[in-house]
């Protein structure tokens, strides 16, 4: 049974739990998912508590305080995989939605038939969803971030660092070795003690250097060398 975490941002507490009804009763006719739901009637609580360990987040638009797109904003800021769902009663306000990647949005009131058509995309597109979540901290903040959007990552002094498919690049308290095991059967590959690659994203070995297809060359190391050479020829890459 796949456990799939949702959190409820709704100030209305009705709404709060029709909406965990309607996971519950998907749940269960389905048989093959288990909603572990968390639930907030403040936006402002939520963003100040949560961890970014949600696979779905129902967002209602219209709260006290702050919106539900600018909640759904702050969230992109750290996390561009989780799926964001929006719940109003205004269609034209979930156009936005767009802006922050919503997966989709539901009206209210809340028609059990139309929940079930939009929940059986979701858990379908979390099924064939790749890569690991890894959530961490370092002095910017609460960061999570999925391995299929790594390239590579680097040791930097005693720390390493995440170098990502968006360009963006997260440093984190970490050694290599540590990052290695937590990402082991993820399809990295360690070309050299400062390197370890997504072997998904290498194009080319030219000598002693292998090219990413973001246009990077990072160094093999001559120890290295022959096993990096033996993993790309068996992935069918030369």
């Amino acid at each position: 049974m796949q456990k799939i975490k949702t959190t409820i941002v709704e100030d209305e507490l009705k709404q709060q739990e029709e909406t965990k009804g309607f996971l519950d009763r998907f749940g269960k006719e389905n048989g093959n998912y288990e909603f572990l739901s968390t639930s907030y009637s403040s936006p402002m609580e939520f963003l100040e508590t949560y961890d970014y360990s949600s696979d779905v987040i129902f967002l209602d638009i219209k709260m006290p305080g702050i919106s539900g797109m600018e909640v759904a904003k702050e969230i992109r800021k750290k996390d561009d995989k989780v799926i964001i769902v929006f719940i109003t009663s205004l269609a034209q306000y979930a156009i936005e939605g767009y802006s922050v990647q919503a997966e989709d949005y539901i009206l209210k009131p809340l028609n059990y038939s139309e929940f079930k058509l939009k929940m059986t995309r979701i858990v379908d597109k979390l099924t064939f969803t790749s890569g690991k979540p890894i959530v961490f901290t370092n002095d910017k903040g609460l960061f999570k971030i999925y391995s299929d959007n790594i390239i590579y990552i680097e040791t930097v002094r005693h720390s390493i660092s995440y170098h990502t498919r968006d360009g963006n690049e997260y440093r984190r308290h970490l050694s290599m070795k540590e990052c290695e095991k937590e990402l082991e059967g993820y399809g990295f590959v360690r070309i050299d003690q400062a390197f370890l690659v997504n072997f998904s994203y290498a194009e080319s070995i030219l000598a002693h250097s292998l090219k990413l297809s973001s246009g990077e060359t990072l160094k093999i190391s001559r120890p290295r060398l022959a096993e990096v050479n033996r993993l790309f020829q068996e992935r069918g890459r030369l």
